[in-house]
C-alpha cells in the first residue's frame, strides 16, 4: 500500500510540477513584387526577412520586420506612422558621410493596402570602411505599420540613377502585403 501511495505521489508531483509551455508565433509571411531582373539575395542585411538585388544595374531592396511587442519591451512607441518613419530613417541617415550631400525628406504619409505607411527619401555619400571609396547613394524607405509589426522596405541605388529608379522603388513598396 505504501508503494502504491509513493508511486501516486511521484506521478502527481510530476503532473503538477511540469513546466507550462507558451506558444509563440514568430514572424508573419509577407509578399512583395520586384522586377524580374532582380534575384533573391542573402548578404545585403543581416536583419532582413527578404532581400533582392539587381547587381548589373546596382539596385537593391531589403525588407526588415520589427515586432511591436519588442519595441514596447524596450519602451519605444510612436505617436503615428510619420514618427515611425523618422525613427527608422535615422539609421540610414547616420550611415552617410557628413559632407553636405546628406539630405532626408519629410515623411509622406500614405496607405499600402489597408495599412498606414510613410515614405522617406534619403541621399548622401557612403564611405566603404575597407577601401575608403566614396559612393553617392539614394535610398527610398517605406515604413508600413500592421497590427503586430513595423516593416521597413528599403530600396537603394547610386544617386545618379535616382530619377530613373524612383518610380520602380515606389512600385516595389506599394506591392507589399502581409499575408
Amino acid at each position: 500500500m505504501k508503494l502504491k501511495l509513493a508511486i501516486i505521489s511521484v506521478l502527481l508531483f510530476g503532473v503538477f510540477s511540469a513546466q507550462q509551455m507558451k506558444e509563440y508565433k514568430v514572424g508573419t509571411p509577407v509578399k512583395i513584387a520586384v522586377p524580374s531582373n532582380y534575384v533573391k539575395s542573402y548578404n545585403l542585411n543581416d536583419f532582413a526577412i527578404a532581400q533582392f538585388s539587381n547587381a548589373v544595374n546596382e539596385k537593391y531592396v531589403v525588407v526588415i520586420q520589427t515586432e511591436k511587442e519588442h519595441l514596447n519591451s524596450v519602451q519605444v512607441s510612436f505617436a503615428d506612422i510619420a514618427e515611425a518613419g523618422n525613427y527608422y530613417v535615422k539609421s540610414l541617415f547616420d550611415g552617410l558621410a557628413e559632407n553636405g550631400k546628406k539630405t532626408v525628406s519629410a515623411p509622406k504619409k500614405m496607405k499600402i493596402g489597408n495599412n498606414d505607411a510613410a515614405e522617406l527619401l534619403v541621399q548622401g555619400t557612403f564611405i566603404d570602411e575597407e577601401d575608403h571609396t566614396e559612393t553617392d547613394l539614394f535610398y527610398h524607405l517605406t515604413v508600413v505599420e500592421t497590427p503586430a509589426y513595423y516593416y521597413q522596405i528599403i530600396s537603394w541605388s547610386q544617386l545618379k540613377d535616382r530619377n530613373k529608379n524612383l518610380s520602380e522603388f515606389m512600385n516595389i513598396a506599394k506591392s507589399f502585403a502581409e499575408l
